[in-house]
């Protein structure tokens, strides 16, 4: 068993998406969550992003910092995890992220750690 966790540093909800998509258009280098600047448009996942997660054979999902589970480690965000039947652990740090400059980096780094 195996599990992709992704979690933004952003907040959930139909309002804070389009508060966070004026602000990625607005002030690009003061938006706070790299995993979302270079996975999502103004409105939607981009195809490359959704396409690569889609082709994984195990379950992908994605949290926001309001609506991840207590029982987390406690980390900086944005970030990876990864459950396995062996627990969860991260996989991808705030600082892996933030280092990519678009896509195909992100794509990249998960296909290296999940090797």
């Amino acid at each position: 068993m195996r599990e992709l966790i992704l979690v933004y540093h952003a907040k959930s909800g139909v309002w804070n998406g389009l508060l966070d998509s004026i602000h990625k258009w607005a002030s690009p280098s003061t938006y706070p969550c790299q995993l979302c600047a270079i996975t999502y448009g103004h409105v939607s996942m981009k195809r490359e992003w959704k396409k690569y997660i889609e082709s994984l054979d195990f379950p992908v999902t994605f949290y926001h910092l309001d609506d991840l589970p207590s029982d987390y480690p406690e980390t900086k965000l944005p970030c990876g995890f990864l459950r396995t039947s062996n627990g969860l652990q991260e996989l991808i740090s705030r600082e892996e992220i933030n280092s990519c400059k678009n896509v195909k980096d992100l794509i990249s780094i998960v296909k290296n750690k999940l090797k």
